[in-house]
């Protein structure tokens, strides 16, 4: 041939790869049974569909040569891979990776990548996701911090884990994570303290409560100090209900709540057995290490605290506002409510975001 080496061996990669992928191919359209039970090749689909979307219009767009490649060689390793195990998804195995990329990269790519994994179409927190990316990353520091923490030996990679999140939860700057966890804490925060005030047994009685039937026109004002507070009072009850949404919400955190307390205490029980017997470091230490850990970035991070805390005000309002509108604006498929609790939410909506407004302009003035 009268091309370079380095062409020959160039072209010799690509047709070895293709090769390659045609034979995960095959195997896979060999063996449905495989895919119907759990099996089969992601990353061949994915080549395979990404092929097909380049010949059907090639006219209008070309897809990256580089991207093709890539997904071959998925496809080539993902087939080595199922050879040995039916189940093995080289995705699921490089997800830790990916949500480590995900929490620290703050680019607008990232960011569309992380609200797609955590919402879906939606716009509610998908617990499980999340819980999903928090486990990776600790898995992928677990795995490549060192030896003795990839074989559960030492607790580095958890608190390294854990210091990289809180690293990023308690950052000066904004960034997009924090954004999201502050902003799914103020709305849960609003929904369990209004379920709270909803359900005290002071608001029961005058939710119950009948407002009399409106004086006559001349006597309205004689009994306007006693109408009017309850109507205000109602009108701010009827603000304060309880929907779909927040109902999820407050489903969420009594998970959350649950999780928490089962980990308490079976790390309790764990601490009192002392070690497993088989070199594995005792909870008790694992405990210790982790609280030091924590008020390690506490003191690291204490300039940040207040801004943090000023930041998750603004939450709080923000969420406020969002409600109020929603509940004020019956076109928006608001709650039927009547024209004084509408006229509250309106006005308290525009108030609030005068108060949104301020904290936000205190938040930029420590960048200065």
């Amino acid at each position: 041939s009268d091309l370079p080496t380095k062409e020959r061996q160039r072209r010799f990669r690509e047709d070895y790869m293709k090769e390659m992928a045609k034979d995960a191919m095959a195997r896979e359209n060999g063996n449905s049974m495989k895919v119907e039970e759990g099996g089969g090749s992601t990353a061949v689909d994915l080549t395979k569909k990404i092929e097909s979307i380049q010949q059907q219009n090639s006219n209008v767009f070309a897809i990256p040569d580089y991207f093709v490649y890539m997904s071959r060689a998925f496809a080539t390793l993902e087939g080595i891979g199922l050879s040995v195990d039916s189940r093995y998804t080289i995705l699921k195995e490089c997800f830790p990776y990916l949500a480590k990329r995900l929490l620290s990269d703050d680019s607008p790519r990232a960011r569309g990548a992380l609200k797609t994994l955590l919402y879906g179409n939606g716009d509610e927190l998908n617990l499980s996701k999340l819980k999903d990316v928090t486990e990776g990353l600790e898995s992928y520091t677990t795995s490549t911090t060192s030896v003795e923490s990839s074989q559960g030996i030492s607790a580095e990679g958890k608190n390294m884990a854990g210091e990289q999140i809180a690293s990023v939860i308690l950052s000066k700057e904004k960034n997009y994570v924090q954004s999201i966890l502050l902003r799914e804490a103020a709305v849960a925060l609003d929904a369990v303290a209004r379920n709270a005030l909803s359900s005290s047994a002071i608001v029961a009685p005058l939710r119950r409560l009948q407002l009399p039937p409106p004086p006559p026109g001349p006597l309205a004002p004689l009994f306007a100090p006693v109408t009017l507070p309850l109507e205000i009072a109602k009108a701010i009850l009827e603000l304060q209900e309880i929907d779909a949404i927040d109902a999820k919400r407050i489903e969420n955190v009594n998970v959350l709540t649950d999780l928490a307390s089962k980990a308490v205490n079976r790390e309790g029980r764990g601490s009192e057995e002392g070690s497993n017997g088989d070199g594995r470091i005792m909870n008790i230490s694992g405990d210790r290490e982790a609280i030091e850990s924590l008020l390690r970035q506490t003191s690291l991070h204490r300039d940040n605290i207040a801004r943090v805390g000023l930041r998750f005000g603004g939450e709080i309002v923000n969420a406020q506002i969002e409600r109020l509108k929603k509940r004020g604006n019956k076109d928006a498929g608001g709650h039927e409510i009547s024209e004084l609790a509408e006229r509250l939410a309106k006005d308290g909506a525009s108030r609030l975001e005068l108060v949104a407004d301020a904290l936000e302009r205190v938040d930029q003035s420590y960048s200065r």
